[in-house]
């Protein structure tokens, strides 16, 4: 793994990045929407991305069904963190609303002073399957979005931003070739530079490795890292993974289960950037926040109820009415 991508370094390191910006970072924001105008009342100040009191009902034969239930959260510019959770918890269905991509209930997202309202391209995803064009090539598929973004840029600016996307996902020299000719690893390596290459305000990852071999899969946390150390995008990833969701993250948000699912604890995770896999087995505080997660999980898996709280919580943790006030 550590040969492989050594052996891009070079190539990548000659690519510079053309000094123009993206349409979603120009002009002044809207006013905010009063949701938010109302929780600004707080003292706290960083809210570049804020959950309030977020709701999802989806209509069944037998009633309505409240999948996530008052799920509320307040993100840094520039932060990670990884969602985790028993499956049906609302993760994801947390992470499509923000997208744009499912309607919400009640409640509301807001990203840089603007409430969201559908899709967007200032908010990029990075889905579990790929999602490329197959009968276009690697370049071609990024371009796509770049040419959206960048519509003032001349052919050349927005060219040398997808090669150099590709290039710092290691398909320097594969550029060219039909999605359809690439195996699922490059794949998904084409689906990060298309999301990076459209200079987010935010990154949504649906567990983007999760159809991938744990070594493929390993390969991509270390080059999803790499990428984000060089952009400090903020970043939303939902995972199963609970090594992936502490190697990547910031915070660790837990969420209780469904139905009725909301945060249950956060936990902060103070490892020092930039993180590999091998830094993180070898650091002493890594076995700490594992049993903090899996005892979590532990405690929700045979369908705990939401509100109940461990006796023993972590330290280092945060539940949800603490992070309210």
């Amino acid at each position: 793994m550590r040969v492989g991508l050594e052996r891009h370094a070079d190539a990548e390191d000659t690519r510079v990045l053309p000094n123009i910006v993206p349409i979603t970072q120009q002009g002044s924001p809207d006013q905010p929407p009063e949701a938010y105008l109302k929780a600004a009342e707080s003292p706290r100040e960083d809210r570049y991305l804020e959950f309030i009191n977020l709701k999802k009902v989806y209509p069944t034969p037998k009633g309505p069904l409240t999948v996530v239930d008052g799920f509320e959260l307040k993100m840094k510019k520039g932060e990670f963190i990884s969602l985790i959770g028993h499956s049906g918890c609302g993760k994801s269905t947390v992470l499509s609303m923000t997208a744009g991509l499912n309607e919400i209930s009640s409640g509301s997202v807001v990203l840089d002073g603007r409430e969201i309202a559908g899709a967007g391209p200032e908010r990029a995803v990075v889905f579990q399957a790929p999602s490329l064009m197959p009968w276009m090539t690697a370049r071609e598929n990024v371009s796509i979005g770049v040419d959206r973004v960048f519509p003032n840029a001349t052919a050349a600016e927005r060219t040398d931003i997808v090669d150099y996307y590709l290039a710092r996902v290691g398909l320097g020299d594969s550029m060219d070739r039909l999605a359809a000719d690439l195996s699922n690893g490059m794949k998904q390596r084409v689906g990060i530079a298309r999301a990076f290459a459209l200079s987010p305000k935010l990154l949504l990852l649906d567990e983007p490795f999760g159809m991938l071999d744990s070594l493929t899969r390993w390969e991509l946390q270390e080059v999803l890292m790499d990428v984000w150390k060089r952009t400090q995008v903020t970043a939303i990833c939902v995972t199963h993974d609970v090594d992936e969701a502490i190697l990547l993250a910031d915070r660790v948000v837990m969420m209780t289960n469904g139905p009725n699912a909301t945060i249950g604890r956060i936990m902060e995770v103070d490892l020092p950037r930039p993180r590999t896999r091998k830094a993180l087995l070898e650091h002493p505080d890594y076995y700490l926040y594992r049993e903090q997660l899996l005892s979590f999980l532990e405690e929700y898996e045979h369908g705990a109820n939401p509100e109940t709280k461990s006796e023993d919580a972590p330290a280092t943790s945060t539940t949800k009415q603490d992070e309210a006030a």
